[in-house]
């Protein structure tokens, strides 16, 4: 077995080791949630800024889709969730060789909050009673100008993961769109054709007043 090899099965197993991680702390937070939270109260963790408090989204992300008949929205939801996963999980597969670090953990996080949220859709039925009969367990709520206006956002921790995964990519992109156009710029004809002429222009000595004022 070649070390290409090697690598490539160590690099696959250590990206879904850490998935499952993040998937586990997902699902056991839920649960726990869930067994100890009661239904759309308020428990306070830093006073007018962040509170836990269980609620249940049958939308998509940002409650999207709310309004949709409940077969028809899980159905789409369900969709959604496989086919991001599987995007995710090919794109990583064939580009695993070329990305660094930082991509390979956005890709994680990624790859490991969308799994979260699709056993949420997929497999997950509320009660009627608490506003089922499906739907993604919410529990971090945040209030960015007090708890006198609506919350910022209500999210669980597949969220959280999805957000700062894509976070991450956008600034990798940026990082290396910012690093190419420096590349193209050192690499332009026109500013080496620029250096050279200047490199063969004579060098023009400027008279000193004080020697003219002598000499006269």
């Amino acid at each position: 077995m070649s070390k290409e090899i090697k690598y490539s099965k160590k690099a696959f197993i250590i990206f879904l080791v850490l998935s499952f991680v993040l998937f586990a702390i997902d699902f056991a937070s839920k649960w726990l949630v869930q067994t100890l939270l009661p239904l759309r109260v308020e428990v306070e963790v830093i006073p007018g800024f962040f509170y836990l408090y269980k609620d249940y989204n049958i939308g998509m992300a940002f409650s999207l889709g709310e309004s949709l008949p409940v077969g028809i929205g899980r159905a789409i939801n369900i969709t959604i969730s496989v086919v991001l996963s599987g995007v995710i999980l090919g794109y990583w597969i064939k580009k695993r060789k070329t990305m660094n670090n930082w991509t390979h953990a956005a890709a994680m996080l990624l790859f490991s909050g969308a799994i979260g949220n699709l056993v949420d859709r997929a497999c997950y039925w509320v009660p009627e009673s608490e506003g089922g009969p499906f739907g993604v367990i919410d529990f971090f709520r945040f209030y960015i100008f007090g708890p006198s206006n609506k919350p910022f956002a209500t999210f669980n921790f597949a969220d959280a993961c999805l957000v700062v995964g894509v976070a991450m990519l956008i600034v990798i992109l940026v990082i290396d769109m910012i690093k190419q156009s420096e590349k193209q710029y050192s690499k332009d004809p026109s500013k080496e054709e620029n250096k050279e002429i200047e490199a063969k222009e004579p060098i023009k000595e400027e008279n000193n007043p004080d020697e003219q004022s002598d000499s006269k």
